[in-house]
């Protein structure tokens, strides 16, 4: 049967799609390989493919279990409905709708010819795709041990156009502007705005304005010196910064960016090139401080006289946070939460720091280490 035009335009508007689509990753991958194989260093054969360096770390050597190891349920039960909040009975619907109409269309499905069967046609294949690759990349993804959610952030804009058929059905404009669903509508938009508003202002934003504040306070500093005219024949002024938190706790390298900020922070390293009975044993320099606080400090820390008062912070300001002995010297500026207060006033008592700036991170936290303000110490 000879196709008519309207026909023949939904194909070809579906094989455009494909086309670019296809266009597209292929430039990825190209791209991807070619930076991957003029920029890395390849000690290992798997790392001479663009992502094998990720799977010999995350599947062979299963070395991202070190991070943390979850249910293989945990996108299912955690992920999904992380992500897409109040829009997840919409995507799920939305998806098993998309499996059934693939599969048992009926002659009178998407009844109709012309344009309105050829975009149903395309539409249908295109939802029933969306649904296997969030499918295949869950599954992919759950036999993994670490898991985060983070993970599945790439597939939300697919979730979204899966719930939004089923969203838009549901919430039909209806002629009585107070009925159940119109109500239940607004409750779902006032909803989200609240949690996003939220996550984004307010829950931990402590561990981001403390970076605004030591960046203020290295402005302060070279704007004096701009002042005084000391840096026309000086070099620009040096600070200090340590943070004694879970590692990962503030986005401080990408952050400080000025080459004055000397910062360090605990790491946690992964266990690389240990045997397997190592590796259950292995801890990082973030497990070691937080098992015993007060022996780390002293293994890893000049002798608390050295700050006690008066202090000479001629060191702490030229930026220096070399080692003496294997032990690092104390910064200027020391960040922790208020969780480690306590801890942080009975060692480093009548000694030079006094507490310089407090702000709030968050009202609860899933880690302990993690609980209270975001606290900030200066040598004085």
């Amino acid at each position: 049967m000879r196709l008519t035009p309207p026909q023949t335009e939904g194909q070809l508007h579906g094989s455009s799609t494909c086309l670019y689509s296809s266009s597209h990753e292929h430039y990825n991958m190209a791209t991807d390989s070619w930076i991957h194989v003029n920029q890395c260093h390849k000690k290992r054969a798997a790392r001479s493919v663009p992502g094998g360096n990720p799977l010999w770390f995350n599947v062979v050597q299963s070395l991202s279990v070190f991070y943390g190891r979850n249910r293989p349920d945990y996108y299912l039960t955690e992920g999904f409905p992380l992500l897409l909040t109040t829009a997840l009975p919409f995507a799920v619907l939305g998806a098993w709708r998309s499996v059934y109409l693939y599969w048992y269309r009926s002659t009178d499905v998407g009844a109709g010819t012309g344009a309105r069967n050829a975009a149903f046609l395309v539409s249908q294949n295109m939802l029933f795709t969306f649904t296997i690759v969030v499918g295949v990349m869950a599954g992919i993804l759950s036999a993994i041990s670490h898991k985060e959610v983070r993970f599945v952030y790439p597939l939300l804009p697919l979730l979204h156009v899966l719930a939004a058929g089923p969203m838009t059905g549901f919430f039909a404009p209806s002629e009585r502007p107070g009925s159940p669903k119109n109500i239940l509508l607004v409750i779902i938009v006032i909803c989200d705005i609240a949690l996003a508003a939220y996550s984004s202002l307010v829950h931990q934003r402590g561990v981001i304005d403390v970076l605004s504040m030591l960046r203020r306070e290295y402005e302060s500093k070279l704007a004096a010196g701009f002042s005084a005219g000391s840096l026309a024949t000086t070099s620009a002024p040096q600070m200090t910064a340590a943070f004694l938190m879970p590692c990962h706790s503030t986005p401080w390298r990408s952050h400080i960016v000025y080459p004055g900020i000397k910062a360090w922070a605990l790491t946690c390293e992964p266990p690389l090139g240990l045997s397997s009975d190592e590796r259950a044993t292995y801890r990082d320099e973030a497990d070691h401080f937080y098992a015993d606080p007060t022996s780390w400090l002293d293994a890893n820390m000049r002798p608390v006289g050295s700050v006690a008062e008066p202090v000479d912070l001629s060191a702490a300001r030229r930026g220096e946070v070399k080692r003496e002995n294997g032990r690092r010297m104390w910064p200027e500026y020391l960040v922790f939460f208020a969780q480690l207060e306590p801890l942080m006033r009975d060692y480093l008592f009548e000694t030079a720091y006094m507490e310089c700036w407090r702000g709030f991170n968050s009202h609860w936290h899933d880690d302990d280490r993690r609980h209270g303000d975001v606290v900030v110490w200066c040598l004085r």
